[in-house]
């Protein structure tokens, strides 16, 4: 499984794509940091002036609200040249035929992807904090208080980050296909939570169904202070089980499907 683990490697940072979608995130991390934390607003009638420049101490948190639903497409993308791939350039076959089962080589990709989708929330949060240190300052101290701060919301979001990822995996190796495993993510992501708004707007009964929006609890970690217990739990659980059906689903469903 490491010998596949570091042979993606190797194939991922020889590809020119790999680069220009890490330049385009970061370049979109630092201009949506730039452009949203230079601060003074008018607000009111009375055109008062109020001060919303981030510093290196806000800016986490504000740009994990912001920064939330974008996350969705870069995880795809990053799926795409770790999974998708293998299969698209028809190298899976091949890769199993030296004798790695099935299951080593579906946890390969899926490691891999959530190291990747790891590494990505953390610069996601750490050139924020950069950036706004450098235009206005840090404005408190670096210290352990601070940190346990940042980790409550980052946790929880990096968690449905991770649940995503998997969902992600699972269609790559169900489908197999790049095209069918983007309609499907973007279907997964994106269309579902737009049917439970819609069902929602229809009968406001229907409101508990925007609980099991694995994107919009997702994007409510970035204001888990406005969390209840229960809400955390709740959205913990589901990320969980997303997380196990789509590997255990995953595993059991190439198991026992054709790769050509």
């Amino acid at each position: 499984m490491l010998n596949i683990i570091r042979a993606d490697l190797y194939r991922i940072v020889r590809g020119k794509g790999f680069y220009i979608a890490i330049i385009i995130f970061l370049a979109y991390i630092i201009m949506l940091t730039v452009s949203n934390g230079r601060g003074m607003e008018v607000v009111g009638i009375e055109a008062n002036v109020q001060d919303t420049a981030y510093t290196g101490m806000t800016a986490p948190f504000e740009m994990m609200t912001l920064f939330a639903f974008p996350m969705v497409y870069v995880i795809l993308a990053f799926i795409i040249f770790i999974a998708a791939a293998d299969f698209s350039a028809k190298a899976a076959k091949n890769v199993l035929s030296v004798g790695i089962t099935r299951a080593k080589y579906y946890f390969a990709k899926l490691i891999l992807s959530c190291v990747f989708c790891v590494a990505i929330s953390m610069v996601s949060i750490i050139i924020p904090i950069i950036i706004g240190t450098i235009l206005n300052g840090f404005g408190g101290a670096l210290d352990m208080d601070f940190i346990l701060r940042l980790a409550k919301p980052f946790s929880g979001q990096l968690f449905m980050f991770l649940a995503i990822n998997c969902m992600g995996i699972f269609f790559v190796f169900v489908t197999k296909r790049r095209a069918a495993v983007i309609g499907a993510y973007l279907a997964f992501c994106m269309v579902m939570p737009a049917i439970i708004m819609l069902l929602y707007t229809l009968n406001d009964k229907l409101e508990f169904l925007l609980n099991y929006d694995i994107v919009g609890n997702m994007a409510l970690f970035s204001q888990i202070e406005l969390m209840s217990s229960t809400d955390i739990i709740r959205a913990f659980a589901i990320g969980g089980f997303y997380i196990i059906a789509s590997i255990i689903g995953g595993i059991a469903i190439f198991k026992r499907s054709e790769i050509k």
